[in-house]
């Protein structure tokens, strides 16, 4: 009961992360034609959502002052958002993967409750209490303010031809959805891009939130294409937003692409050059998310603009998701494993110390 009661007091929010990723991979599996691969990260996504946010519900009422102290913290805060993704992606698969667009609806009114209840309540808390200067506090995972926001627009394009009647007020809230995630991620991009620049950066703070920097871009591009391929389906003045929404979704496309290779490169100045060792922490989902998502908006993207060869482009990346996948999947385990091993030695070597004494 202690290592459960103290797994729930310490629980990382960035835990959704893995739901994302899952989800992502499973969503990109299924458009390139891995059904047997889509269809059990969608069931393995589904248990391990439900623990997730079992366990973060239980942090709230169990460990409501340890719960408060993470979304005060200007480090953490904006990490919350990976709850709203994380319920959104799973339900992009409900629509997509298994085509139950019902059950994907019920998983979109908890995304917008969800993203509602996080934005306010961490934009609030920095705008009011945050003090810290800019080089403490901000890195790339303050962009998961843009994937959580851009997650609610995705899953509100794929459904609105599904809302009859009420498919032309859900497009138009998918893409005000897609504006302010657009904004977020200009502002904070530009904040990001001045924090690396003039300000000196330990290797290891580098790597799994910056890679956010290009998911944050390919959810965008995710968004922006899925609206463009049902506008048409959808009754309603959205065929005059078609090309500006092409062009900015072709824009946010080629400034991830942008990304890569800089990310590439401070994972080799941060592991080969400075030999920092690799030790895992829920944060690396991450650095999963993004090569998943960049995979399924690319095909999304080349569909949307009528290109059909940048999606070869999705026909290697996806290896490289799935390699990604794995290796932090099985690296979570082993941590896992460790910790109740470990929480659980002193409590054995106690009891054989008493067994002893109780023989004489």
């Amino acid at each position: 009961m202690g290592v459960i009661r103290n797994t729930i007091k310490t629980f990382h929010p960035a835990y959704f992360a893995m739901v994302m990723s899952t989800g992502i991979i499973s969503i990109a599996s299924n458009l390139l034609g891995f059904t047997g691969i889509s269809y059990g990260l969608f069931y393995l996504n589904i248990v391990a959502y439900a623990i997730i946010l079992s366990l973060q519900i239980l942090r709230v009422k169990m460990f409501w002052g340890n719960f408060y102290t993470d979304l005060s913290n200007p480090k953490l805060s904006l990490v919350f958002f990976t709850i709203v993704a994380g319920t959104n992606v799973l339900g992009a698969q409900f629509a997509t993967v298994v085509n139950l667009p019902e059950v994907a609806k019920v998983f979109w009114y908890f995304g917008i409750f969800l993203w509602t209840v996080v934005s306010l309540s961490t934009f609030s808390i920095l705008f009011i209490k945050c003090e810290q200067r800019i080089e403490m506090v901000l890195h790339g995972g303050w962009l998961t303010a843009t994937v959580g926001t851009q997650s609610v627009a995705v899953l509100g394009a794929i459904l609105a031809p599904k809302f009859g009647s009420y498919g032309s007020f859900v497009m138009f809230s998918s893409f005000v959805w897609w504006m302010i995630g657009s904004f977020l991620y200009m502002v904070l991009i530009t904040l990001i891009i001045y924090r690396l620049v003039f300000f000196k950066i330990s290797p290891d703070a580098l790597v799994p939130p910056y890679w956010i920097n290009m998911g944050a871009l390919a959810i965008t591009t995710l968004a922006g294409s899925v609206l463009c391929i049902n506008i048409p389906k959808v009754e309603g003045p959205y065929a005059d937003f078609l090309g500006f929404t092409k062009g900015f979704t072709l824009f946010f496309w080629s400034f991830g692409t942008w990304w890569i290779p800089f990310l590439i490169i401070i994972g080799i100045w941060k592991y080969v050059m400075n030999k920092t060792p690799f030790k895992y922490s829920p944060l690396y989902w991450a650095m999963v998310f993004p090569l998943g998502m960049y995979t399924a908006c690319t095909i999304r993207l080349s569909q949307a603009i009528q290109i059909p060869f940048i999606a070869n482009i999705s026909k290697y990346f996806i290896y490289t998701a799935f390699a990604a996948w794995g290796f932090i999947f099985i690296h979570m385990m082993l941590s896992m494993i460790k910790a109740a091993t470990a929480k659980e030695a002193p409590k054995a070597k106690e009891e054989k110390v008493m067994t002893n004494v109780a023989k004489g």
